[in-house]
């Protein structure tokens, strides 16, 4: 199977670091597999445009660690729940803040 978007299924949010989880659709001896990716990235502006970054400085560690948290508890819950065909859109599965997939809030 080929992915049909590049679009992560989640980011998460905290402080210009983000955690973007993206589903990867495989096949391996005839089976349909379906793989999570997170991708971390630090977003800053220069002048008047904004770049992004993989890098991170003292600060930033317990923010990424924090949405690294966030990024795996989406996943496992995806992946508990693959198969009932009920996830919803990309779009729908798109956080910016609010409640994480174990009821927490994210700041």
């Amino acid at each position: 199977m080929s992915q049909a978007s590049n679009k992560p299924v989640k980011v998460f949010r905290i402080r210009g670091v983000s955690a973007s989880v993206f589903e990867n659709q495989s096949r391996s001896e005839g089976r349909d597999l379906t793989f999570f990716k997170v991708s971390l990235q630090r977003t800053y502006k220069d002048g008047n445009e904004f770049k992004s970054t993989s890098s991170f400085s003292r600060d930033d560690i317990p923010v990424a660690r924090h949405l690294l948290q966030e990024a795996w508890e989406f996943i496992l819950h995806a992946e508990a729940h693959e198969g009932e065909g009920n996830q919803g859109s990309s779009s729908d599965r798109t956080q910016e803040r609010g409640t994480s997939p174990t009821g927490r809030h994210s700041r």
